[in-house]
């Protein structure tokens, strides 16, 4: 990580940069925890003004989904203000949850989404804030939309609510409060995601030509701490 920058200051956050690895294609950009609840904390007043705006509509999110996996750690978080620090005038939400998978791992998309696990929440009728950790081309947005929009679920309509975007034009169609945006070919690594990744990227950076040195080289670079990585590189490695 840069040393040079406020990694403390939430605009930084706003549009931060990855690095750049010799062995990826891809750009990390490694997110600590307390910039995760710098921008949930953010995004929990934008969702009150949200509410607030609508309260006494049918626009007005009574209810709320989590994605999984992504979206657990940030919605956690998000029901955290939202459920202690509304004022009695804005409506009461009921959180849920509703499991889609869109990728393998690091820069490998699925096909198409998959439902991997039901929902868990009725929906229908309601307007739906939908939690993400990412929206990155609006796919796997549109396809959760689609969803539970469906006479199968009949939600009325659905916001997302994410940390972060990749492609502004690409979402333009949908309705997003968002905290920041990241260039595209970023991989966001989540404070739920750190031995996940660090798993399924040595192996592949080994592949490369990268060497052992050199792999625990990049994490550190990406903002990995010595513990973890003598904790956990090794199984990272042998798996490669």
């Amino acid at each position: 990580m840069n040393s040079d920058k406020d990694f403390h200051d939430l605009d930084y956050w706003k549009q931060p940069e990855g690095i750049t690895l010799p062995h990826d294609r891809l750009k990390f950009l490694y997110i600590p925890d307390y910039a995760e609840h710098l921008m949930i904390s953010w995004l929990a007043a934008r969702v009150f003004d949200y509410q607030r705006e609508h309260a006494h509509t049918e626009k007005a999110m009574r209810k709320m989904v989590m994605i999984t996996m992504g979206a657990l750690l940030p919605g956690v978080l998000l029901q955290d203000y939202l459920t202690h620090c509304a004022d009695e005038t804005l409506p009461a939400v009921e959180f849920g949850t509703f499991g889609v998978k869109c990728y393998h791992g690091p820069g490998q998309p699925l096909d198409h989404p998959q439902i991997v696990q039901p929902l868990s929440i009725d929906v229908r009728g309601h307007t739906v804030g939908v939690i993400e950790d990412l929206i990155d081309l609006g796919e796997t947005a549109r396809f959760v939309q689609k969803i539970l929009c469906s006479e199968t679920y009949g939600a009325r309509e659905v916001v997302f609510i994410a940390p972060y975007y990749k492609d502004a034009k690409a979402i333009a169609d949908l309705n997003v409060i968002s905290f920041g945006a990241v260039p595209p070919h970023t991989w966001i690594i989540t404070p739920r995601e750190r031995v996940e990744t660090m798993v399924k990227r040595v192996p592949y950076w080994k592949q490369q030509g990268a060497t052992a040195d050199e792999c625990r080289g990049y994490l550190r670079d990406i903002g990995y701490t010595e513990q973890l990585l003598d904790q956990w590189f090794e199984v990272a490695w042998v798996r490669g």
